[in-house]
């Protein structure tokens, strides 16, 4: 649900509903009313608004109909294929006459409806959409600051929040629904943005937010196992990642030939449309590895960048980071920048705070890391990165989220197992879930459970890898990343693996 009306210049009922299967045709009077503002949240409601009442996973926004008429709204639109939107109209019109317009398809629609009363705003400037399992985070963040350094004038949604460089405004979501999307999008191209970079879910294309938007660039990372619990097998979850470039139709695509479904999706379209790129090599990619190194002062990659070659020097550490980069570069390309002025802007790129951040040991202390990783192929990307540094013993300290894919316990669990010496096991954002179940689900993923230490409180879990690793080891700290509090039922507690982290490091241990 939105958490608040989006409005924007004025527009008639008639314009913004123009061209959708409407169950029935407005009136004139209807098509001539003046829409101040969109609304799917009856308690944000102002008078002139249209209610936009979608069935939803929670609630049917059907139900909260007349309260939104109450409050002002000029009509409702609901589901005309919806069949309790449909019951619940028939009994609602004889209170509430003349203001039900039903929309076969509604989720599908909404986000051009939205885009159209902003002004259609990703016509504005180009828009990249990043989407992948891993990756989407650090690849939006990197992007963003070589266009800032390319003199471009960038804007980002994302799991970070939405903005410019130094003013993201946190909201909480990957990608917002629809109508905050677009007026999100709105508000970058005020601030003067000429390009937008995107990180898209898996959710947010199964349930249509990104409709109306007009991508220039799709970017797929990689496809692995995530989000189960919601698309119900591997197959679904490709099916919905493929969306951003089968039904979106971006100008280009950015793909990773390393992956499986990056093949798949290159295969099927015209070599002009495709950039692609590989760690692993591959001929087809336009951007390829030649040579990576670890340096004291970060990642150093060479790359093959269609045919010239870059020297890159950056201070991102693991090997994932690679792929990221590639990722970057052949954005970059898609946007027409020359491989030379590539190669000066990602000079010392920063990590995303949370995604592989790096505490250098100091002395008694051992070195950390803190990162994002929740799924299993993002976990062993982290430790096998990590073994490289680690003159000692490697830690590792996760959990996995309660409400969410439970498949992907066990997995992480063995990855843990084979690639750590020590493994402390948390809670990560519990939700209404008891915190046993999912570490009993992680646990069985263990061949030895007996070597694993089970802390259930995360701050204590933390300080006891610290306290136990020397200056020669080092400790992963996995699973939140950049977040500011853990969620505990229906309560969001203020936590950060940071604020623990650089607490104990200053001496409050």
């Amino acid at each position: 649900m939105m958490t608040q009306p989006v409005s924007s210049a004025g527009h008639s009922l008639g314009s913004l509903l123009h061209g959708l299967p409407l169950s029935a045709p407005l009136s004139a009077a209807q098509r001539q009313q003046p829409v101040s503002g969109l609304s799917s949240d009856s308690r944000r409601v102002r008078p002139g608004d249209l209610f936009i009442a979608e069935s939803g996973l929670g609630r049917p926004g059907v139900d909260f109909a007349a309260a939104a008429l109450d409050a002002g709204a000029l009509a409702v639109l609901y589901d005309a294929a919806d069949g309790y939107a449909r019951d619940r109209v028939a009994l609602l019109q004889r209170q509430y006459p003349g203001v039900w317009i039903g929309v076969t398809g509604l989720q599908a629609r909404v986000g051009e409806i939205a885009s159209r009363f902003h002004q259609h705003p990703s016509r504005a400037y180009a828009l990249i959409g990043v989407t992948g399992t891993d990756g989407k985070t650090s690849v939006t963040h990197l992007l963003v600051q070589a266009l800032s350094k390319l003199g471009r004038h960038p804007g980002s949604i994302g799991t970070l929040g939405y903005g410019q460089p130094g003013r993201l405004v946190p909201t909480g979501f990957t990608t917002p629904d629809a109508l905050q999307l677009q007026a999100q999008l709105a508000e970058l191209r005020h601030q003067g943005s000429d390009v937008v970079v995107m990180e898209v879910s898996s959710h947010a294309l199964d349930q249509h937010r990104v409709a109306g938007c007009a991508f220039d660039i799709a970017v797929l990372t990689n496809l692995g196992q995530d989000h189960l619990d919601y698309h119900g097998d591997r197959a679904r979850y490709a099916a919905a990642k493929a969306k951003l470039f089968d039904c979106c139709e971006p100008r280009q695509q950015v793909l990773n030939l390393d992956d499986a479904l990056g093949r798949e999706l290159a295969a099927r379209r015209s070599a002009e449309t495709v950039i692609g790129y590989s760690r692993r090599g591959d001929a087809a990619a336009r951007v390829r590895l030649a040579d990576s190194a670890m340096e004291v002062r970060g990642l150093r990659i060479t790359v093959d960048c269609d045919g010239e070659v870059l020297d890159i020097q950056s201070a991102l550490v693991g090997l994932f980071n690679v792929e990221n980069l590639l990722a970057v570069i052949a954005v970059l390309r898609a946007l027409d920048l020359p491989p030379r002025a590539i190669e000066a802007a990602l000079q010392e790129v920063q990590p995303v705070p949370g995604r592989m951040e790096f505490f250098p040991a100091r002395r008694g202390q051992p070195a950390v890391v803190i990162d994002f990783a929740h799924t299993e192929q993002a976990l062993e990307a982290c430790l096998e990165s990590l073994r490289a540094f680690c003159g000692g013993r490697l830690f590792c300290v996760f959990g996995c989220g309660g409400d969410r894919d439970r498949g992907k316990r066990p997995r992480m669990a063995a990855v843990a197992e084979r690639l750590a010496d020590e493994v402390i096991v948390t809670d990560d954002n519990p939700r209404n879930e008891p915190p046993q179940q999912i570490m009993q689900d992680i646990l069985e993923g263990f061949a030895d459970p007996q070597r694993v230490r089970v802390i259930h409180d995360r701050q204590n879990a933390i300080e006891t890898a610290l306290e136990q690793a020397t200056e020669r080891d080092l400790v992963l700290i996995a699973g939140k990343g950049h977040e500011q509090v853990q969620i505990v039922g229906d309560r969001r507690l203020p936590f950060s693996d940071r604020r623990v982290v650089t607490h104990w490091l200053e001496g409050g241990a």
